[in-house]
């Protein structure tokens, strides 16, 4: 009996992550329609999300398995599409996406962000991002998402200027993944006259095990001769003998870094600076240990960093960046080198970290990274001088607006708005005409935010120009969008005398600029605009109507 009612609740659950799959489509497609403040979309925004809500009340988490055109919950198919077009696991599953888990306690703001996120329109939109950078940006606390690695290794997500460390935390770990295959043995283990089969160790395991052995017994005697080694340095008088006791911190500083151990190296380096700014110690002695300073900044140290940021050493980031303090400016080439060779998307993510703080030693040594063969390293020396946001990174910054790759100059308007003030704006200006419909998108966008009278001119003047008319209705709508910034009479007459404007010729062109006008209108809460709305509401073009009778929805509720 009681297996007969675990089987009509499982059947319940599926049924009910099925309708919740559902929902999730058809609140996809009307909240990609209407603005947020509008009714329908917030009504279909709560019904969706009180299903969830619902569901993890009593279960606590729905967790989804994504393959190419189905999705699976606990061994049971709850979704599935054959087509590529509106193909839900296919969108997920082309970015690396193989798991995504709702957790118990995610708010209304979270799952708005996560619905927002999966309506990105990548192939119009002005962004290079795939979903994983932008659920990796938001760092959702309770959706949860486990990516194939082999997606985590594409260069175009090189270049986000954050620590890699806060994707794991949001990401299934190697951790999590081992807790859920223990689990799945405990559930088996159950099982009557169940057989357990040994997994035979290879060689290459046994060894791994015996190297893991020897350097937990090694790390007390690490410790024991750092501890030593600094005394040294205060008691030896002899300076060959000084000399040796400074090779041999050399030889294990070297020896922490292969490891990826930055802890015991800080542990050595700290002291060692306050050695070198006590000017009790004798000259020459100083003199010496500034040597171990011009080691740690030699191209044949940052290889074996190198080395080490592209391996599979589990590394402390925030010990890495307090060891980052020991670089100077000459480090600054090395870094960049590393930027070109490094493989691992970890490695990379944390090297843009460092040199965006080593970087600011020497700016014109960061730039130089502008001329580089690969379009990559460009980008991400961009990402960093607009991480750095110095005034003196704009000179390189608007070399690399004509780099031949759109993907670096998408990101040179990026760092130049982040940089701001009034000098970016002519840059700003020639991105507008850019040969790429989402940098002038970008671009427009940029200008919006900007929210100054010279930015507004720029938009305005480039929305009267003869050709706007035949730009795709999506470019023209962010451009009118961005104009929908200032709220000012200019604004209002020249949204107001576009909604009027009738053309014979190029009907549905002008048409689809009726519509831009109508919907900034409405999402700017004109008033004045609803006579005429009235009017347009009742056009032959489907498009036009549809913004107008929105318009007037949002201007009278």
């Amino acid at each position: 009996m009681d297996d007969i009612l675990e089987s009509q609740m499982q059947s319940e659950d599926i049924e009910n992550v099925k309708g919740i799959l559902q929902g999730l489509l058809k609140a996809r497609k009307i909240l990609n329609m209407y603005p947020p403040n509008n009714p329908i979309y917030i009504n279909a925004f709560d019904e969706i999300y009180s299903k969830i809500e619902n569901f993890l009340e009593i279960k606590t988490e729905l967790s989804l398995q994504i393959h190419q055109n189905k999705i699976m919950c606990t061994n049971e198919q709850v979704y599935f599409a054959a087509d590529k077009e509106d193909n839900l696991a296919l969108f997920f599953f082309k970015d690396g996406i193989r798991k995504i888990s709702f957790l118990k306690g995610m708010s209304k703001n979270e799952f708005e962000d996560f619905i927002k996120i999966i309506n990105t329109d990548f192939e119009n939109v002005a962004t290079e991002d795939d979903i994983v950078t932008l659920f990796w940006e938001r760092d959702f606390d309770h959706i949860k998402y486990l990516v194939a690695e082999e997606s985590l290794s594409d260069e175009a997500d090189e270049g986000i200027g954050q620590s890699f460390e806060k994707a794991k935390n949001n990401m299934y770990t190697d951790d999590n993944l081992a807790k859920a295959y223990q689990d799945g043995l405990d559930t088996a283990g159950t099982a009557e006259k169940q057989v357990i089969t040994p997994v035979p160790l290879s060689d290459p395991d046994l060894k791994h095990i015996s190297n893991e052995i020897e350097k937990a017994e090694a790390e007390p005697k690490i410790d024991k001769l750092i501890i030593i080694l600094i005394e040294l340095l205060y008691h030896t008088q002899e300076e060959s003998h000084f000399v040796e006791v400074v090779g041999f911190i050399e030889n294990l500083i070297g020896y922490c870094i292969k490891g990826g151990d930055f802890y015991r190296a800080n542990s050595i380096l700290h002291p060692i600076k306050t050695f070198i700014e006590d000017e009790n110690i004798e000259t020459e002695n100083r003199q010496f240990l500034k040597k171990i300073y011009t080691t740690i900044n030699s191209a044949v140290f940052f290889k074996e960093i190198g080395t080490v940021l592209d391996s599979d050493i589990i590394i402390d980031n925030k010990e890495f960046l307090d060891f980052v303090k020991h670089f100077d400016k000459t480090s600054i080439p090395h870094l960049i080198n590393l930027l070109r060779v490094l493989q691992q998307m970890k490695g990379r993510r944390l090297l843009i970290e460092v040199l965006s703080i080593v970087g600011r030693l020497d700016i014109k040594a960061l730039g130089e990274g502008i001329n580089d063969s690969k379009w990559y390293v460009v980008r991400n020396i961009v990402i960093i001088l607009g991480n750095i946001a110095d005034s003196w990174s704009k000179e390189f910054l608007i070399k690399a607006l004509s780099h031949v790759e759109e993907r670096v100059r998408r990101e040179v308007i990026r760092a130049l708005t982040n940089i701001g003030g009034s000098d970016i704006l002519p840059h700003l200006k020639t991105a507008l005409n850019d040969d790429i419909p989402s940098l002038r998108i970008t671009s427009a966008r940029a200008l919006g935010n900007i929210r100054t009278e010279p930015a507004k001119k720029i938009l305005l003047d480039e929305m009267l120009k003869k050709d706007f008319l035949k730009k795709d209705f999506n470019e023209k709508k962010e451009l009118y969008n961005a104009i929908s910034r200032w709220q000012d009479e200019e604004v209002k007459n020249f949204l107001l005398k576009t909604l009027k404007k009738k053309k014979f010729w190029e009907k549905t062109k002008n048409d689809e600029t009726r519509a831009c006008a109508a919907y900034v209108l409405g999402i700017t809460g004109n008033k004045d605009a609803i006579p005429l709305l009235e009017k347009t509401k009742n056009s032959n073009n489907k498009l036009l109507k549809t913004f107008s009778l929105s318009a007037i929805r949002q201007l009278t509720d």
